[in-house]
């Protein structure tokens, strides 16, 4: 249903299944008071945006090793943060809240604490950047392990997917900002100890991404297919068009014959909710699966459904299609009695479509491992550089930090299982990536769209 979101979803009266106990989530209401997440909708209402040289400027903040601006740029940001200063103090206060729910679950309706939070993670890292240059290093460092915290409270509150990818995304640019941090000589070791012990634990991440899961489930099983709606949305070419863009070439002329609302109108059950959902908890079953799996051991079945349900109703459609295929869309009352026979034979039409979905949780567990990933570098790197501020040197194997007792194990490539790579003399930490080959730390500028996925070690200049 993900792909579909929005193409008449509202209320209706389809039946619906009992929910599965092992994806059930109840969800409770959080008080306006308690939740922080309000705070950041209160920030949203005031906030200055960035502009587009300010957006491409401000990125030097998480970029370990990268030189600020030019002194134009940055007292534009100055400007932009002294501007954002009663947002700020909303988004600083947010961390008090004992509680965190995202107010709103439909991704159709208007989420503007999405857009402030990202906005009001980078003002606090470069918050942070300025107090660092100002030489007030414990300050800097406060502030980081404070956005840290926020960050964790948008991926705790609830968060469907959408909700989980954006306090991701601020999460891991706080931990860049960290390490950005971490790379100045002049930061005392302490603070750089303290730092490391305030990292999330690297365990709860399963936990919180199950989570996500139910709450995703759980929203997708309660939104419905009003087929009126659905009719009305088919005029608004933008709306149709747009939805089944997600789709191969040789589904769309297919797909825009099976909810044409001049034959929905003539099947008694063009969407069969009862079956949709009962195929969504089959694949959400896996992706949970899979996020707890070691990564070799993947389970790509859902991949594999949608694939087989794409060639199957295209193939069983095929009479239908002749029916129609010189007639132009919508169809008209004519073309649909010509068509009715044929399409009456289709069980679940629209509900079909869902299942050949693009979207969805697919890929899920891709993302949830590399944030583990980015988590546990970050860790490392840490400890790296706590290691040559005491030693001198960076050590040569990771095995050295566990002996130092930075940390208390070897740290772990989720991808593969085993210790994560590093080479001192390139002073590099690298993940296999999704593929699951180690090509010796050949990456690009992206972590994640190379061979492996690289991290350089800051250089303590």
């Amino acid at each position: 249903m993900a792909a579909m979101a929005g193409w008449g979803a509202t209320a209706s009266k389809n039946e619906k299944p009992a929910m599965p106990d092992d994806l059930r989530y109840e969800f409770k209401s959080v008080p306006a008071n308690e939740n922080a997440i309000i705070c950041w909708r209160q920030a949203a209402a005031i906030k200055a945006p960035l502009n587009d040289r300010e957006k491409s400027s401000i990125k030097f903040c998480w970029t370990p090793e990268a030189r600020p601006p030019v002194s134009d740029d940055l007292i534009a940001l100055k400007t932009w943060l002294q501007r954002n200063n009663e947002a700020l103090r909303l988004f600083k206060e947010s961390v008090a809240r004992p509680n965190a729910q995202w107010p709103e679950r439909n991704p159709q309706n208007l989420q503007p604490e999405m857009l402030v939070f990202s906005e009001m993670v980078r003002a606090r890292l470069l918050e942070a950047e300025l107090l660092a240059e100002a030489g007030n290093f414990d300050a800097a460092a406060a502030a980081l392990k404070e956005t840290l915290k926020t960050t964790q409270i948008g991926i705790n509150g609830d968060a469907r997917v959408l909700h989980y990818m954006v306090a991701c995304a601020g999460r891991t640019l706080t931990q860049n900002a960290i390490l950005r941090l971490a790379g100045n000589p002049k930061i005392s070791i302490s603070t750089l100890e303290d730092l490391l012990r305030n990292l999330p634990g690297l365990d709860s991440e399963t936990n919180v991404f199950i989570k996500v899961l139910k709450t995703e489930f759980v929203s997708e099983s309660e939104a419905s297919i009003d087929m009126q709606r659905l009719s009305q949305d088919w005029s608004k070419l933008a709306v149709t068009n747009s939805a089944l863009s997600l789709f191969p070439e040789e589904c769309i002329r297919p797909f825009k014959v099976l909810v044409d609302p001049a034959l929905t109108t003539l099947h008694p059950k063009p969407y069969d909710a009862v079956a949709d959902i009962q195929v969504l908890a089959g694949h959400y079953r896996i992706y949970i699966t899979n996020s707890i799996a070691p990564w070799a051991e993947r389970c790509g079945q859902v991949e594999l459904d949608r694939e087989m349900c794409q060639s199957n109703l295209l193939a069983e459609i095929e009479p239908l299609l002749r029916l129609v295929e010189n007639e132009p869309l919508p169809l008209s009352r004519r073309a649909a009695q010509i068509a009715k026979a044929e399409y009456l034979k289709i069980e679940n039409p629209v509900g079909r479509i869902f299942s050949c979905s693009l979207l969805g949780f697919v890929s899920s567990d891709i993302k949830v491992f590399r944030v583990r990933t980015e988590r546990e570098v970050t860790r490392t790197i840490m400890a790296l550089l706590i290691f040559e501020r005491r030693k001198g040197r960076l050590p040569a194997d990771l095995t050295d930090l566990v002996g130092e007792k930075i940390l208390n194990s070897i740290p772990t490539d989720p991808f593969s299982g085993e210790p994560l790579h590093y080479s001192r003399e390139r002073r590099i930490v690298w993940s296999v990536g999704d593929d699951g080959d180690d090509d010796n730390g050949q990456g690009g500028k992206s972590h994640w769209y190379e061979d492996d996925a690289v991290w350089h070690i800051p250089k303590l200049n």
